[in-house]
Parts: C-alpha cells; sequence; structure tokens
C-alpha cells in the first residue's frame, strides 16, 4: 500500500469514529486527523506552513530517539 493511500485509509477511519464514538474517542480521533490531514497535504504538495511545522517537529523527535537517520525524513 502506498503511504498517500494509507493516510487517505487512516482519516476515513478516523474521521467514522467521530461520526460513532464518543466525547472522549473525538478528542483522540481529532488529534490523528489532525497528523493525517497534515501529511496528506504534505504528499500531495499542498502543505502549510503549520503542516510542515508539526511533520518537521515530529521528524525532530523521530531523530533524537534514532528511529529516522539524521539525513532522512519519515514523510519524503
Amino acid at each position: 500500500m502506498e503511504l498517500l493511500e494509507f493516510v487517505e485509509n487512516k482519516i476515513n477511519e478516523y474521521a467514522q469514529e467521530i461520526l460513532t464514538g464518543k466525547d472522549r474517542v473525538d478528542d483522540m480521533a481529532l488529534g490523528e486527523l489532525l497528523f493525517y490531514q497534515a501529511l496528506r497535504r504534505n504528499l500531495k504538495g499542498t502543505a502549510t506552513m503549520q503542516d510542515v511545522g508539526m511533520l518537521d517537529a515530529i521528524n525532530d523527535v523521530l531523530q533524537q530517539k534514532g528511529i529516522v537517520d539524521d539525513e532522512l525524513t519519515f514523510y519524503k
């Protein structure tokens, strides 16, 4: 499965959770949606500066933890 397809599926999954879930689930699903929407916009070349900042911050943490090499990004 391609990354963009994976992201689209996750957006649909969490949007459905908001429709059918309870308030507690809504907050968690919203957090996931915000991330996946930013990633989708980045993959499509329409990322906002806020999207880039969020993805860069996540990437910095992954690099600090040694999960992503210092010369790489998880979303490119």
